[in-house]
Parts: C-alpha cells; sequence; structure tokens
C-alpha cells in the first residue's frame, strides 16, 4: 500500500464522517465504502464473493452443530480511565451468545410477521485460552495509552492478533478524527482478507461503555447490542437499509442482500416505532438459496440487531437469511473458514472441552497522582490482570512503609527525590512483576532554584537531565534535549511531532520546583519554533503551573498554531529551526498570572504539547522575568549564587555573586565564540556578597555567557543583550 494511498484513505473517511447526519452510532458504512473507494481491487473481490454466496450450497450439518469463533478483547485505557472490568466483558459476551442463539429473553417483542424469520445463528463466541505464542491468556489483554481518548485504527497497532486465528475486538473510551463523535463503533468487513495491510485491522473497534450491560455500559441505552451490531458486520452483515428502496434491485441484490430483512429507507434517526414502513418493494427477488417469505408490503424490520432500532431498544433478533449468509462467508472467506476450524480451535483452546490451570498473572500499577511533596502520601492500585491473584508484594525505596502486602497500599514520602515503584504478583501457576522506574517525584518544602533572574537555555545537558521531568503519553520518548537547534545558543527541547499517529496524546514537560516570591510582579517567557505540517493541523501549546508539587495543575495558558507557528505555510517533512526568524515569543505577563503563582515559594511549570497532526516543536529560552523583590539579596542568595539582572537587558547589567568561600576569584564575559569580551572582576574575594554593574552599551547585541570562577564554584550563566 502507498503512502499516497493510505492519506486519500483516511481523508476519505475524514470526509464522510464529518457529512454524515448526526444519528450515525455506527461507523462501517462510511469505513467501508471509503475501502471500496481507495482500493477497488478490495472492491472487486467483495463483489467476487457476494456472488459465490449467492450460489453456495450449504453441506447438511448435524441439528446440535455450532460455529465457535475465538475472540480477543484488546481494551484500551489511560491510567484506569476506560479500564472495565473482567466481569463487564464476560457480560458483553454474555449477550453475543444469547442474541446470536436467540435464547435473548425479549424475543418476546418481534412482531408476529416477523417471528418466523427469527432464527438462532448457532454461532458462540469464547475468549481465547492460548494466545499467538501459545501462552496462556483469558482472551483479554490491557494497554495503557492515552490514544484511548481520541481512538481510530492507528490504535490497533498497539495490541493485535493474528486475525486468521482470533476475532479482535478492540474497547477504547473514545472516538477522534476522523471517527465522527456521534460514533460509538465501527467493523472491517471480511473482504478485506485480499489487502495484506487492511487485514490487519480487521475486527471490531467500539468505545467500553458501549461493551455489555453493567459497569460503564449500564448507563447507555444500548442494551449491549453494540457488539453484536459490529460482529455482524465482521461476518458480512449489511444494514438493511444501506442500498434504500431501490426498485430496480431485487432483494437479493438489493437492500442488505438478505431477502428475509425487508429494505429500508434509511436508519429512521435510530427509532424504533410499528408504524414505520419507508418502503414498498419487499416482495421482489427470492431464490432457493436466499428465500422471500413475503408476498407484499410489510413493516421495516426495526427488531433487526443490523439496524438501528436502538432508540426504543427494539433491536432483539437476526434472520434465517442473516444465518444463511453469515454461514456462507465462513466457508467462503479464508480467515473465518481458518478461525472456525476444528485445528484452530484447539490451538487458541476454544475447543470443546478444553480445560488449563489458571494463567499467570500480568503486573500493572496504577497511580493517578505521581508527584507529592516532603511529608506527603500517595495511593497505590494493583491493576494486574490476565489471571487470578492470589499474593501482591510491592516494593516503595524512599516510602513509608517501604513494603507492602495490600492490594492498594498508601505510601508517605518523608524526603525529597525520585524513587522507583516495583510490584510483584503471584498465583499457583507463577509470578510476574513490573518495575517504574523515577516513577514518583517528591519535592522538598523549600524551592530548589529560585524565580528571580531563572532562565534556561537547555545549554547544559546535566542540568536538564537532573532537574526537568519528561511525561510521556506514548511509548517512545516525545521531549528530549536538542544539540542540533536554539534561538541562543546551539541547543533547545525538543518534540518530535511529525509522525505521531495519533491525536489528542500530550507530551508533559515540567519545569525544576521555583520560588516565585523572589519577583516582583513576574511574567513568563518562553520562545517556541513550530511548523505546521498540513492547513488542519491543531496542536496545542498549554502551559501550567502547579502549587502543590506536581499532584495538581493550573492552566495558565492553552495556545493553538495561529497563535505560536512562526507562519501560515505548511511542511511535510521534518521541520528543524535554522534561523533565528523561525522562533516566536510567548509571554505570559503578570496581570495574567494567577495571584497563587506569584506569591507561591514552590512552583513547577509545564509545558504541554497535545497532538493535532502537526509538526515537531522546540522550545527554547524559559525565563521568568521581573525584578527582585525589595532586591532581596540574602533571601534569594540561600538558592542562587549567581544573579544577573535584568537579563535580557539593553544598557545596565546587574551582578549579584554570593562567595561562598575566600580565595581567588575570577569573572569575565564570552562571546559566541568562546572570545572574552570583558573583565569584570579578577581578585581575592572573602565569603560573601559582591555586586557589579556592568555597562550594556558596550556590547553589540547578542548572547554572552557571563562565568564565574573561584574556590569550589564554576558558573556561567547566559546573558542576552538587545
Amino acid at each position: 500500500m502507498t503512502m499516497k494511498r493510505i492519506l486519500t484513505f483516511f481523508l476519505l473517511i475524514a470526509f464522510a464522517f464529518t457529512t454524515q447526519a448526526q444519528e450515525v452510532w455506527c461507523g462501517t458504512d462510511d469505513v467501508k465504502q471509503n475501502i471500496y473507494d481507495t482500493y477497488p481491487e478490495v472492491k472487486a473481490f467483495k463483489q467476487q464473493k457476494d456472488e459465490e454466496i449467492r450460489n453456495f450450497r450449504p453441506v447438511n450439518q448435524k441439528s446440535n452443530h455450532k460455529t465457535i469463533i475465538p475472540l480477543v478483547v484488546h481494551v484500551f485505557h489511560y491510567n484506569g480511565q476506560g479500564n472495565i472490568s473482567d466481569a463487564q466483558i464476560l457480560d458483553g459476551i454474555r449477550i453475543l451468545n444469547e442474541d446470536f442463539n436467540k435464547l435473548n429473553s425479549d424475543t418476546n417483542t418481534i412482531r408476529p410477521v416477523f417471528q418466523g424469520v427469527s432464527e438462532s445463528m448457532d454461532i458462540e463466541f469464547r475468549l481465547a485460552q492460548i494466545d499467538p505464542n501459545n501462552n496462556c491468556t483469558n482472551g483479554i489483554t490491557r494497554t495503557n495509552t492515552h490514544r484511548t481518548f481520541t481512538a481510530n485504527d492507528n490504535i490497533k497497532s498497539l495490541s493485535t492478533w493474528d486475525p486468521n486465528r482470533y476475532l479482535n475486538v478492540w474497547l477504547v473510551v473514545n472516538f477522534g478524527p476522523p471517527i465522527a463523535p456521534t460514533v460509538y463503533g465501527y467493523a472491517y468487513p471480511p473482504s478485506v482478507v485480499s489487502n495484506p495491510t487492511l487485514f490487519q485491522r480487521y475486527g471490531l473497534i467500539l468505545r467500553s461503555d458501549s461493551w455489555g450491560s453493567i459497569g460503564s455500559a449500564s448507563s447507555t441505552t444500548f442494551n449491549g447490542r453494540v457488539g453484536g451490531h459490529e460482529i455482524g458486520h465482521c461476518l458480512n452483515l449489511d444494514h438493511p437499509f444501506e442500498r434504500g428502496c431501490d426498485a430496480s434491485f431485487n432483494c437479493q441484490i438489493g437492500g442488505d442482500q438478505v431477502c428475509d430483512t425487508p429494505p429500508q429507507a434509511s436508519s429512521h434517526n435510530n427509532a424504533c416505532s410499528s408504524a414505520i414502513n419507508s418502503c414498498s418493494n419487499d416482495a421482489n427477488g427470492g431464490t432457493t438459496n436466499n428465500p422471500n417469505p413475503y408476498s407484499g408490503n410489510v413493516p421495516d424490520q426495526l427488531e433487526n440487531i443490523m439496524g438501528y432500532g436502538i432508540g426504543g431498544g427494539c433491536m432483539v433478533m437476526l434472520s434465517g437469511g442473516q444465518k444463511a449468509r453469515m454461514d456462507a462467508a465462513i466457508a467462503l472467506y479464508s480467515q473465518l473458514s481458518n478461525m472456525t476450524s476444528a485445528t484452530n480451535l484447539a490451538s487458541t483452546g476454544t475447543n470443546d472441552n478444553y480445560s488449563a490451570a489458571p494463567c499467570v498473572p500480568t503486573a500493572e500499577i496504577i497511580a493517578f497522582d505521581r508527584f507529592v511533596c516532603e511529608g506527603s502520601s500517595l495511593t497505590f492500585s494493583d491493576d494486574s490482570y490476565g489471571g487470578p491473584i492470589t499474593s501482591h508484594s510491592w516494593s516503595f525505596p524512599g516510602g513509608t512503609p517501604s513494603s507492602s502486602t495490600q492490594a492498594q497500599p498508601t505510601i508517605t514520602y518523608n524526603t525529597k527525590g525520585t524513587y522507583d515503584v516495583v510490584l510483584r504478583v503471584s498465583n499457583a501457576s507463577g509470578t510476574d512483576s513490573i518495575v517504574l522506574q523515577d516513577y514518583v517525584h517528591v519535592d522538598g518544602t523549600i524551592a530548589g532554584r529560585s524565580g528571580f533572574n531563572y532562565i534556561e537555555s537547555f545549554e547544559n545537558a546535566t542540568t536538564f537531565t537532573n532537574e526537568w521531568i519528561i511525561i510521556n503519553s506514548s511509548p517512545n520518548p516525545d521531549w528530549t534535549r536538542a544539540s542540533f537547534a536554539g534561538k541562543t545558543g546551539s541547543a533547545s527541547v525538543w518534540n518530535n511531532n511529525l509522525n505521531k499517529v495519533y491525536e489528542g496524546g500530550k507530551e508533559r514537560l515540567i519545569s525544576p520546583s521555583l520560588d516565585m516570591n523572589d519577583v516582583l510582579n513576574p511574567s513568563i517567557s518562553v520562545e517556541v519554533a513550530y511548523r505546521r505540517k498540513n492547513t488542519n493541523s491543531n496542536d496545542k501549546l498549554n502551559i501550567l503551573a502547579s502549587l502543590d508539587c506536581g499532584n495538581t495543575w493550573l492552566n495558565i495558558l492553552s495556545t493553538t498554531p495561529a497563535f505560536f507557528a512562526y507562519d501560515n505555510n505548511t511542511q511535510t517533512t521534518n521541520f528543524f529551526p535554522t534561523q533565528g526568524t523561525q522562533w516566536r515569543t510567548v509571554t505570559i505577563p503578570s496581570q495574567f498570572l494567577p495571584a497563587a503563582v506569584k506569591s507561591s515559594d514552590r512552583v513547577r511549570f509545564m509545558f504541554e504539547l497535545e497532538n493535532g497532526d502537526g509538526n515537531n516543536m522546540f522550545i527554547d529560552d524559559f525565563q521568568i522575568l521581573g525584578l527582585p523583590t525589595s532586591i532581596d539579596k540574602n533571601k534569594v542568595a540561600e538558592k542562587v549564587e549567581l544573579l544577573i539582572y535584568p537579563n535580557p537587558a539593553e544598557d545596565r547589567i546587574n551582578v549579584v555573586y554570593a562567595a561562598k568561600t575566600g580565595g581567588q576569584h575570577h569573572i569575565y564575559l564570552r562571546n559566541m565564540l568562546g572570545e572574552r569580551v570583558l573583565e569584570v572582576f579578577n581578585g581575592s574575594m572573602q565569603a560573601k556578597e559582591y555586586r557589579f554593574s556592568i555597562d550594556g552599551t558596550q556590547l553589540s547585541k547578542g548572547v554572552y555567557f557571563l562565568s564565574v570562577e573561584g574556590g569550589n564554584d564554576r558558573i556561567t550563566q547566559k546573558v542576552v543583550i538587545r
């Protein structure tokens, strides 16, 4: 599959979804049509299979024959949000098996005209007990990812099992572009088996709150029927309203190509009314293989699970004609015939009478908070899955207690630092463990840095590593130090944002703790370099602040490309800034900073990039601007030995240096070439505070570095002359 075809495919889907009426809760028609528009060979393959299905002669089966389909359910959650229980997953499978075997308790609501065509599909869905690597499984995978909030096909690559052997069910919190916000699920038709790339997406993807009828699904109106509806699409069933009332079609090729499900003019906006009769060609057509039981006009079959009669809960049946069509698809589509074969049932642990010991659980930790102040506590939750758990063993370096056997321990951290968390879970079959390195961040009661004169240009790799925190929502590092680009100097921090495969993911860059009490009327300034990838790029840069060591965050500024992109052009290749004009200064004046932030002695700032299909982003020269409060150097010097203000400067530069030890000291200014351009001081000092003044008018505009050498001090700070 070429990149051009992939792009065209997703653009078509986006257009289709945005032009559909608001009643669409199943996205299959749009996905399917755009597959056929983009990949005509798949459409031709489907047409060939449809002809084979029309002529299919089923082999006589025993009266008690049933088809077994192995399922794997992939749950995508974010720190527990959307992580539905095993019980809810099993409840969804219960509903599938009742509906596909006419065991559901509401079949009594089927109207007499359709009672005779309602049949059992004789299909049973079973969770796989053996995974693709021949390991024990309970048929449920769980993946922690921010993508679950804006999911589409791209999330499937995080967890997919061989679609020749398992029917994949993907459960997400919500869909993102190009999927319409009204959609609860969609499926890929079996014809995608003819395209190797599309085939890896074969299966059904749903919002997790539409799966089953308990837990997060208990408040929805779907009665757990979305799953069965989408599985019907996977097994080659269409919507009864797919081709409308076109009288030129007989029932073998019109509607849903099933003669005992009358055609419908539309989805009827999810209505469930016995008075609806939208087509008058119900008796047209019929064959021996696809008999038409109607001799005249009949109402629309809103009871059918493949319809849209969700509003009144009347989706309660499948028909004999639909059973014949699914049976033919299972026999004629290679992935379905292989999936349901006796050999595959045995290899997936879904054959009758399969029995195995409980699986070893997979260790998983949920901690909604990772940041805490000294003396405060965090609660951790065991979110392990895959097998029953008989024992827990936690390890909390730096915490009190330092170990626990509880499922949800509460741990107190009394000492500033960064700490690991370890969990081991066990049952009779074995043990699994997980280690979260540098997971807990404990802030001290005193800020590590003064806010006055604070500027971070990311020139020092060690400072960046030791003082800044990166929280990513994807498996790969996103915010990283760039030694190849900078607004001033040669370094910055960048986010490799161009090729994100999802939208809405958030990558967070967190500053060290700063004392804002040191600054009079502080404001914030940061340099940003960014370019759009396309005209629809909608990345967001959010700036937030935390007053409680990172436990909670205040939103200070939310910006879009219109604010921080340096021009209106687009670039589909990697954007790397090569000149100063490609940077834009983002400033938050003092009057727009919350008073609580300006008066706090312990503030962390966060730069949060929310992906919106754009290009790379670079950040440089983050600084706190403002005069020192009452020029209280004694207080400031507790945290900062060298103060330079104002910075940037236009004429006069003030330097305050608090020498910790006596002896020979040297203070000098260098330019970008490393050349010394000014001697500020060279002589003996005592252990006390010294002040100097530099005439900036004697210096050319640009970037300089002020260095102090003496005693145990080796300090360098950047100075900007405007």
